[in-house]
Protein backbone atom coordinates (compact mmCIF):
# COMPACT_ATOMS: atom_id res chain seq x y z
CA UNK A 1 0.00 0.00 0.00
CA UNK A 2 1.47 3.42 -0.58
CA UNK A 3 1.34 5.69 1.75
CA UNK A 4 0.13 9.05 1.09
CA UNK A 5 0.18 12.30 3.41
CA UNK A 6 -0.38 16.12 2.98
CA UNK A 7 1.89 19.16 3.44
CA UNK A 8 0.94 22.48 3.96
CA UNK A 9 2.79 25.37 1.91
CA UNK A 10 2.26 28.65 -0.05
CA UNK A 11 5.78 29.61 -1.58
CA UNK A 12 8.76 28.47 -3.94
CA UNK A 13 10.70 27.72 -0.48
CA UNK A 14 12.06 25.56 1.79
CA UNK A 15 10.81 24.62 4.60
CA UNK A 16 10.22 21.95 7.13
CA UNK A 17 7.39 20.02 9.27
CA UNK A 18 6.66 17.02 11.08
CA UNK A 19 4.02 15.82 13.49
CA UNK A 20 3.17 13.50 16.04
CA UNK A 21 0.46 13.94 17.80
CA UNK A 22 1.50 11.28 20.79
CA UNK A 23 4.15 12.43 22.29
CA UNK A 24 6.81 10.20 20.92
CA UNK A 25 9.99 11.67 18.26
CA UNK A 26 8.85 13.83 16.00
CA UNK A 27 11.65 14.52 13.14
CA UNK A 28 11.91 17.36 10.38
CA UNK A 29 13.56 18.08 7.04
CA UNK A 30 13.41 20.53 3.94
CA UNK A 31 10.20 20.81 2.34
CA UNK A 32 9.40 22.37 -0.90
CA UNK A 33 6.45 24.84 -0.84
CA UNK A 34 4.22 26.18 -3.52
CA UNK A 35 4.23 25.27 -7.18
CA UNK A 36 3.42 25.75 -10.45
CA UNK A 37 0.78 24.63 -12.17
CA UNK A 38 1.39 23.22 -15.75
CA UNK A 39 -0.94 23.57 -18.79
CA UNK A 40 -1.16 19.94 -19.73
CA UNK A 41 -2.69 16.53 -19.23
CA UNK A 42 0.00 14.00 -18.82
CA UNK A 43 3.38 13.80 -18.28
CA UNK A 44 6.10 11.22 -19.08
CA UNK A 45 9.62 13.20 -18.41
CA UNK A 46 11.04 16.27 -17.00
CA UNK A 47 14.22 17.45 -18.74
CA UNK A 48 16.06 20.53 -17.98
CA UNK A 49 18.72 22.77 -19.94
CA UNK A 50 20.86 25.95 -18.83
CA UNK A 51 17.23 27.79 -20.00
CA UNK A 52 14.51 25.60 -20.10
CA UNK A 53 12.57 23.17 -18.23
CA UNK A 54 10.97 20.83 -20.86
CA UNK A 55 8.35 18.54 -19.83
CA UNK A 56 7.04 15.59 -22.20
CA UNK A 57 2.93 15.47 -22.53
CA UNK A 58 2.04 12.27 -24.48
CA UNK A 59 -1.82 13.09 -23.82
CA UNK A 60 -1.17 16.27 -25.43
CA UNK A 61 0.68 15.32 -27.96
CA UNK A 62 3.28 17.86 -26.99
CA UNK A 63 6.71 19.27 -25.18
CA UNK A 64 6.15 21.55 -22.79
CA UNK A 65 9.02 24.29 -22.28
CA UNK A 66 9.08 26.70 -19.36
CA UNK A 67 12.37 28.89 -18.22
CA UNK A 68 13.99 28.49 -15.19
CA UNK A 69 11.24 30.07 -12.88
CA UNK A 70 8.26 27.91 -14.42
CA UNK A 71 6.45 30.37 -16.69
CA UNK A 72 5.66 29.09 -19.78
CA UNK A 73 8.19 30.26 -23.21
CA UNK A 74 5.97 27.65 -25.33
CA UNK A 75 3.83 24.71 -25.92
CA UNK A 76 5.67 22.75 -28.57
CA UNK A 77 2.35 20.60 -30.23
CA UNK A 78 1.84 18.37 -33.16
CA UNK A 79 3.83 15.79 -30.93
CA UNK A 80 2.28 12.46 -31.25
CA UNK A 81 2.38 10.49 -28.20
CA UNK A 82 5.65 12.60 -26.91
CA UNK A 83 7.35 10.53 -24.12
CA UNK A 84 10.79 10.21 -24.01
CA UNK A 85 13.24 13.25 -24.40
CA UNK A 86 17.29 13.89 -24.82
CA UNK A 87 19.35 17.04 -26.00
CA UNK A 88 22.58 17.58 -27.65
CA UNK A 89 25.57 18.55 -25.51
CA UNK A 90 25.45 21.87 -27.02
CA UNK A 91 21.56 22.19 -25.93
CA UNK A 92 20.61 23.29 -29.46
CA UNK A 93 18.86 20.49 -30.55
CA UNK A 94 15.79 18.26 -28.67
CA UNK A 95 14.67 15.02 -29.62
CA UNK A 96 11.50 13.63 -28.80
CA UNK A 97 10.03 10.70 -29.04
CA UNK A 98 6.77 9.94 -31.02
CA UNK A 99 5.73 6.41 -30.57
CA UNK A 100 2.25 7.59 -32.03
CA UNK A 101 4.14 8.31 -35.01
CA UNK A 102 6.90 6.05 -34.77
CA UNK A 103 9.00 8.24 -35.69
CA UNK A 104 11.71 10.96 -33.71
CA UNK A 105 10.96 14.88 -33.76
CA UNK A 106 14.09 16.87 -34.13
CA UNK A 107 12.97 20.25 -32.69
CA UNK A 108 15.38 23.58 -32.25
CA UNK A 109 15.61 25.11 -28.91
CA UNK A 110 16.02 28.69 -30.26
CA UNK A 111 12.93 28.97 -31.92
CA UNK A 112 10.95 25.65 -30.20
CA UNK A 113 9.96 24.24 -33.21
CA UNK A 114 10.02 20.94 -35.05
CA UNK A 115 12.81 21.20 -37.79
CA UNK A 116 12.64 17.42 -38.93
CA UNK A 117 11.04 14.13 -38.64
CA UNK A 118 12.58 11.13 -38.56
CA UNK A 119 10.68 7.69 -38.68
CA UNK A 120 11.70 4.54 -36.51
CA UNK A 121 9.52 1.80 -38.88
CA UNK A 122 6.14 0.94 -38.63
CA UNK A 123 4.94 -0.05 -35.31
CA UNK A 124 8.04 0.50 -33.57
CA UNK A 125 6.56 2.95 -31.01
CA UNK A 126 10.18 4.81 -29.75
CA UNK A 127 10.38 5.92 -25.99
CA UNK A 128 13.19 6.53 -24.10
CA UNK A 129 15.89 8.10 -25.73
CA UNK A 130 19.49 8.65 -25.44
CA UNK A 131 22.72 10.22 -27.18
CA UNK A 132 25.93 7.78 -27.65
CA UNK A 133 29.02 7.58 -29.74
CA UNK A 134 27.47 9.99 -31.95
CA UNK A 135 24.12 8.34 -32.41
CA UNK A 136 21.01 8.51 -31.27
CA UNK A 137 20.05 5.69 -29.56
CA UNK A 138 16.07 4.85 -28.58
CA UNK A 139 13.94 1.56 -26.92
CA UNK A 140 11.26 0.48 -28.84
CA UNK A 141 8.77 -2.36 -29.48
CA UNK A 142 10.38 -5.10 -31.74
CA UNK A 143 7.87 -7.57 -32.07
CA UNK A 144 4.42 -8.52 -30.04
CA UNK A 145 6.40 -10.17 -27.34
CA UNK A 146 10.52 -8.00 -27.60
CA UNK A 147 11.77 -4.84 -27.24
CA UNK A 148 14.87 -3.41 -29.66
CA UNK A 149 17.04 -0.32 -29.07
CA UNK A 150 17.56 1.58 -32.65
CA UNK A 151 19.65 3.80 -33.31
CA UNK A 152 19.94 6.66 -35.95
CA UNK A 153 23.08 8.07 -37.61
CA UNK A 154 21.84 11.79 -36.64
CA UNK A 155 25.09 13.29 -38.03
CA UNK A 156 23.96 12.55 -41.67
CA UNK A 157 22.25 15.01 -43.72
CA UNK A 158 19.62 12.06 -44.18
CA UNK A 159 20.04 10.33 -40.95
CA UNK A 160 20.55 6.60 -41.22
CA UNK A 161 18.47 4.41 -38.44
CA UNK A 162 18.97 0.85 -37.22
CA UNK A 163 17.04 -1.31 -35.81
CA UNK A 164 18.27 -4.44 -33.00
CA UNK A 165 19.33 -7.66 -34.90
CA UNK A 166 18.71 -9.64 -31.19
CA UNK A 167 16.05 -7.72 -29.34
CA UNK A 168 16.52 -9.09 -25.42
CA UNK A 169 14.14 -6.55 -23.48
CA UNK A 170 10.01 -7.56 -22.70
CA UNK A 171 9.55 -4.19 -22.02
CA UNK A 172 10.89 -1.30 -23.80
CA UNK A 173 14.15 -0.34 -22.24
CA UNK A 174 15.13 2.87 -20.40
CA UNK A 175 18.22 4.22 -21.83
CA UNK A 176 20.51 6.42 -20.30
CA UNK A 177 24.08 8.01 -21.12
CA UNK A 178 26.64 10.46 -20.04
CA UNK A 179 29.32 12.81 -21.49
CA UNK A 180 32.11 11.03 -19.05
CA UNK A 181 31.62 7.99 -21.14
CA UNK A 182 30.66 8.95 -24.35
CA UNK A 183 30.93 5.61 -26.11
CA UNK A 184 28.87 3.61 -23.31
CA UNK A 185 24.97 3.22 -23.47
CA UNK A 186 23.17 1.77 -20.22
CA UNK A 187 20.21 -0.22 -21.14
CA UNK A 188 17.53 -1.26 -17.83
CA UNK A 189 14.45 -3.11 -18.34
CA UNK A 190 11.13 -1.22 -18.26
CA UNK A 191 8.73 -3.85 -17.62
CA UNK A 192 10.30 -7.88 -16.68
CA UNK A 193 13.10 -8.92 -14.87
CA UNK A 194 15.75 -8.88 -17.80
CA UNK A 195 17.98 -6.37 -16.05
CA UNK A 196 20.40 -4.31 -17.21
CA UNK A 197 23.46 -4.22 -20.49
CA UNK A 198 25.85 -1.19 -20.56
CA UNK A 199 26.92 -1.68 -24.12
CA UNK A 200 30.12 -0.12 -26.00
CA UNK A 201 28.56 1.99 -29.33
CA UNK A 202 31.56 3.23 -30.27
CA UNK A 203 31.52 1.25 -33.02
CA UNK A 204 28.15 2.40 -34.52
CA UNK A 205 26.58 -1.19 -33.17
CA UNK A 206 25.66 -2.60 -29.78
CA UNK A 207 28.65 -4.67 -28.15
CA UNK A 208 27.68 -5.46 -24.41
CA UNK A 209 30.31 -5.27 -21.98
CA UNK A 210 28.38 -5.70 -18.59
CA UNK A 211 25.09 -7.67 -17.18
CA UNK A 212 23.49 -7.58 -14.22
CA UNK A 213 20.17 -9.33 -13.61
CA UNK A 214 19.78 -7.92 -10.17
CA UNK A 215 17.08 -5.66 -10.78
CA UNK A 216 14.28 -4.62 -12.81
CA UNK A 217 11.15 -2.82 -13.59
CA UNK A 218 13.02 0.20 -13.93
CA UNK A 219 11.52 3.59 -13.84
CA UNK A 220 14.19 5.79 -14.27
CA UNK A 221 18.13 5.41 -14.81
CA UNK A 222 21.05 8.04 -14.56
CA UNK A 223 24.77 7.97 -14.98
CA UNK A 224 26.79 10.27 -13.01
CA UNK A 225 28.72 12.43 -14.95
CA UNK A 226 32.36 11.06 -15.00
CA UNK A 227 30.96 8.35 -16.66
CA UNK A 228 31.77 5.84 -13.46
CA UNK A 229 28.75 4.70 -11.97
CA UNK A 230 24.71 4.73 -13.04
CA UNK A 231 21.84 5.00 -10.57
CA UNK A 232 18.65 3.49 -10.75
CA UNK A 233 14.91 3.86 -9.45
CA UNK A 234 12.97 0.77 -9.37
CA UNK A 235 9.46 1.19 -8.21
CA UNK A 236 9.86 -2.33 -6.13
CA UNK A 237 12.84 -1.62 -3.77
CA UNK A 238 12.72 0.77 -0.80
CA UNK A 239 15.84 2.45 -2.28
CA UNK A 240 17.80 3.39 -4.99
CA UNK A 241 20.71 1.53 -6.27
CA UNK A 242 24.54 2.51 -7.85
CA UNK A 243 26.19 0.42 -10.00
CA UNK A 244 29.37 0.52 -11.50
CA UNK A 245 29.49 0.86 -14.94
CA UNK A 246 32.58 -0.93 -15.93
CA UNK A 247 30.17 -4.36 -14.86
CA UNK A 248 27.61 -3.49 -13.33
CA UNK A 249 28.67 -4.87 -9.25
CA UNK A 250 25.89 -2.87 -6.90
CA UNK A 251 28.35 0.10 -5.05
CA UNK A 252 26.31 1.38 -2.90
CA UNK A 253 22.22 1.98 -1.77
CA UNK A 254 20.34 4.97 -1.25
CA UNK A 255 17.98 4.31 1.73
CA UNK A 256 15.25 6.85 0.06
CA UNK A 257 12.25 4.51 0.95
CA UNK A 258 9.43 2.85 -0.86
CA UNK A 259 8.87 3.40 -4.63
CA UNK A 260 11.75 4.62 -6.18
CA UNK A 261 10.47 6.03 -9.52
CA UNK A 262 13.01 8.79 -10.82
CA UNK A 263 16.58 9.76 -10.37
CA UNK A 264 18.59 12.87 -11.53
CA UNK A 265 22.28 13.26 -11.32
CA UNK A 266 23.89 17.49 -11.95
CA UNK A 267 27.20 18.11 -13.39
CA UNK A 268 28.77 18.18 -10.01
CA UNK A 269 27.68 14.77 -9.68
CA UNK A 270 24.71 16.03 -7.12
CA UNK A 271 21.95 13.23 -6.91
CA UNK A 272 18.31 13.49 -6.53
CA UNK A 273 16.46 10.21 -5.94
CA UNK A 274 13.08 10.50 -6.12
CA UNK A 275 10.24 8.58 -4.71
CA UNK A 276 6.24 8.40 -4.85
CA UNK A 277 4.73 9.50 -1.24
CA UNK A 278 5.91 6.57 0.21
CA UNK A 279 6.85 7.93 3.31
CA UNK A 280 7.59 11.97 4.37
CA UNK A 281 10.13 13.24 1.81
CA UNK A 282 9.46 12.91 -1.80
CA UNK A 283 13.08 13.81 -2.65
CA UNK A 284 16.09 12.97 -1.02
CA UNK A 285 19.38 15.10 -2.54
CA UNK A 286 22.95 13.02 -2.00
CA UNK A 287 26.77 14.81 -2.67
CA UNK A 288 29.26 12.70 -5.07
CA UNK A 289 29.61 9.40 -3.08
CA UNK A 290 28.00 9.93 -0.05
CA UNK A 291 24.72 7.70 0.92
CA UNK A 292 23.47 9.97 3.68
CA UNK A 293 20.76 12.72 1.98
CA UNK A 294 22.10 15.95 3.09
CA UNK A 295 18.66 17.27 2.26
CA UNK A 296 15.35 16.03 1.67
CA UNK A 297 12.13 17.36 0.00
CA UNK A 298 8.48 17.27 0.55
CA UNK A 299 6.90 18.02 -2.49
CA UNK A 300 3.58 20.41 -1.51
CA UNK A 301 0.93 21.60 -0.98
CA UNK A 302 -1.99 19.13 -0.46
CA UNK A 303 -1.71 15.77 -1.44
CA UNK A 304 0.12 14.55 -4.37
CA UNK A 305 2.72 12.08 -6.07
CA UNK A 306 5.71 12.87 -7.92
CA UNK A 307 6.02 11.92 -11.30
CA UNK A 308 7.90 9.14 -12.67
CA UNK A 309 11.33 10.50 -14.31
CA UNK A 310 9.95 13.76 -12.87
CA UNK A 311 13.00 15.39 -11.36
CA UNK A 312 15.71 17.73 -12.91
CA UNK A 313 18.61 19.49 -11.85
CA UNK A 314 19.73 22.78 -13.64
CA UNK A 315 23.23 21.86 -15.22
CA UNK A 316 24.77 24.11 -12.89
CA UNK A 317 23.08 22.07 -10.12
CA UNK A 318 21.56 25.37 -8.36
CA UNK A 319 18.08 24.60 -9.11
CA UNK A 320 16.28 21.48 -8.94
CA UNK A 321 12.59 20.70 -10.86
CA UNK A 322 9.98 18.53 -10.04
CA UNK A 323 6.58 17.58 -11.36
CA UNK A 324 3.92 15.75 -9.33
CA UNK A 325 0.49 15.52 -9.65
CA UNK A 326 -1.76 16.43 -7.09
CA UNK A 327 -5.28 15.44 -6.35
CA UNK A 328 -6.94 18.23 -7.82
CA UNK A 329 -6.05 16.85 -11.48
CA UNK A 330 -3.74 19.41 -12.28
CA UNK A 331 0.50 18.77 -13.19
CA UNK A 332 2.66 20.99 -11.02
CA UNK A 333 5.97 22.17 -11.50
CA UNK A 334 8.20 22.85 -8.10
CA UNK A 335 11.58 24.32 -8.32
CA UNK A 336 13.79 24.36 -5.60
CA UNK A 337 15.83 27.36 -5.38
CA UNK A 338 18.08 26.73 -2.30
CA UNK A 339 19.31 23.27 -3.10
CA UNK A 340 22.80 23.79 -1.72
CA UNK A 341 21.45 24.41 1.67
CA UNK A 342 21.12 21.48 4.20
CA UNK A 343 18.37 20.18 5.80
CA UNK A 344 17.43 21.26 9.82
CA UNK A 345 16.35 18.18 11.31
CA UNK A 346 14.62 18.70 14.67
CA UNK A 347 13.70 15.42 16.83
CA UNK A 348 11.14 16.10 19.82
CA UNK A 349 10.59 13.94 22.52
CA UNK A 350 7.64 14.70 25.54
CA UNK A 351 5.95 12.33 27.56
CA UNK A 352 2.49 10.96 26.54
CA UNK A 353 0.54 12.05 29.63
CA UNK A 354 1.29 14.79 32.36
CA UNK A 355 -0.67 15.60 35.15
CA UNK A 356 -2.91 19.05 34.96
CA UNK A 357 -0.84 22.07 36.40
CA UNK A 358 2.65 20.78 37.01
CA UNK A 359 5.16 21.79 34.13
CA UNK A 360 6.01 19.85 30.99
CA UNK A 361 9.41 19.07 29.56
CA UNK A 362 9.93 18.68 26.08
CA UNK A 363 13.34 17.83 24.81
CA UNK A 364 14.72 17.85 21.68
CA UNK A 365 17.59 17.87 19.43
CA UNK A 366 18.89 20.17 16.09
CA UNK A 367 20.82 17.79 13.77
CA UNK A 368 22.37 18.62 9.87
CA UNK A 369 25.04 16.97 7.97
CA UNK A 370 26.67 20.55 7.99
CA UNK A 371 27.66 21.87 11.39
CA UNK A 372 25.65 24.84 12.50
CA UNK A 373 26.49 27.85 13.38
CA UNK A 374 27.92 27.84 17.25
CA UNK A 375 25.00 30.67 18.83
CA UNK A 376 22.00 29.45 17.63
CA UNK A 377 18.13 28.85 19.11
CA UNK A 378 14.97 27.56 18.15
CA UNK A 379 11.46 29.22 18.67
CA UNK A 380 8.71 27.65 20.49
CA UNK A 381 5.12 28.02 20.30
CA UNK A 382 2.08 26.27 22.37
CA UNK A 383 -1.04 26.19 19.63
CA UNK A 384 0.07 29.08 18.14
CA UNK A 385 0.94 30.98 21.05
CA UNK A 386 4.55 32.11 21.44
CA UNK A 387 6.87 31.21 24.20
CA UNK A 388 10.52 32.21 25.06
CA UNK A 389 12.88 31.51 23.09
CA UNK A 390 15.21 28.21 23.63
CA UNK A 391 19.09 27.97 23.21
CA UNK A 392 20.67 25.09 21.48
CA UNK A 393 23.85 23.18 23.21
CA UNK A 394 27.01 22.39 21.39
CA UNK A 395 25.55 18.93 20.41
CA UNK A 396 22.24 20.11 19.61
CA UNK A 397 20.55 19.07 22.52
CA UNK A 398 17.60 21.48 24.18
CA UNK A 399 15.14 21.52 26.49
CA UNK A 400 12.37 23.55 27.80
CA UNK A 401 9.46 23.38 30.31
CA UNK A 402 5.61 24.31 30.35
CA UNK A 403 2.46 24.91 32.21
CA UNK A 404 -0.23 25.22 30.17
CA UNK A 405 -3.59 27.24 31.10
CA UNK A 406 -5.86 24.12 33.02
CA UNK A 407 -8.09 24.15 30.48
CA UNK A 408 -5.47 23.14 27.37
CA UNK A 409 -5.29 19.91 28.33
CA UNK A 410 -4.15 18.77 24.55
CA UNK A 411 -1.10 21.72 24.00
CA UNK A 412 0.77 21.31 20.75
CA UNK A 413 4.26 22.45 20.62
CA UNK A 414 5.89 23.56 17.63
CA UNK A 415 9.40 24.03 17.74
CA UNK A 416 11.34 25.88 14.53
CA UNK A 417 14.74 26.76 13.33
CA UNK A 418 14.95 29.39 11.57
CA UNK A 419 17.38 28.63 9.15
CA UNK A 420 21.19 30.37 8.12
CA UNK A 421 23.41 30.60 5.49
CA UNK A 422 24.01 26.85 5.24
CA UNK A 423 20.42 25.67 6.43
CA UNK A 424 16.87 25.72 5.10
CA UNK A 425 14.59 26.51 8.45
CA UNK A 426 13.29 23.15 10.10
CA UNK A 427 10.46 22.49 12.15
CA UNK A 428 8.80 19.70 14.02
CA UNK A 429 5.45 19.21 16.51
CA UNK A 430 4.87 17.42 19.52
CA UNK A 431 1.66 17.12 21.21
CA UNK A 432 1.17 15.96 25.32
CA UNK A 433 -2.03 15.34 27.03
CA UNK A 434 -2.83 16.74 30.66
CA UNK A 435 -4.57 14.84 32.49
CA UNK A 436 -6.71 15.59 36.06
Amino acid sequence: MRIRRRAAGVALVLAATSFNLLGGPGTAAAQSQGGIVLPVRSHWQTLADSRHVYVSAPGDDAVLATDHDGQVVKKVEGLDGARGMAESADESTLYVALPDADAISVIDTATLTETRRISTGADTAPESLALAGGRLFFGYQATVFDSGIGSVAIAEATPTVSLDDNPVWYGKPRLASSPGAPDRLVAAESQGALGMRVYDVGSGTLQETAYSDAVADVEDVAVTPDGSSVITANGSNYYHQRWRLSDLTEEAQYDTGAYPNSVAVDSHGTVAAGIVAGGEWDVYVYRPGETAAYRTVALSPGYADLLDRGVAWAPDGNRLFATRFPYSGEFVLDIVTDVAKASSTITLSAPPTNPVGTPVTVRGKLTSLVPFPKHRAVAVTRNGVKLPDVKVGRDGTFSFSDTPPDWNTYPQYTVTYAGDDRHVPGTATVMVEFVG
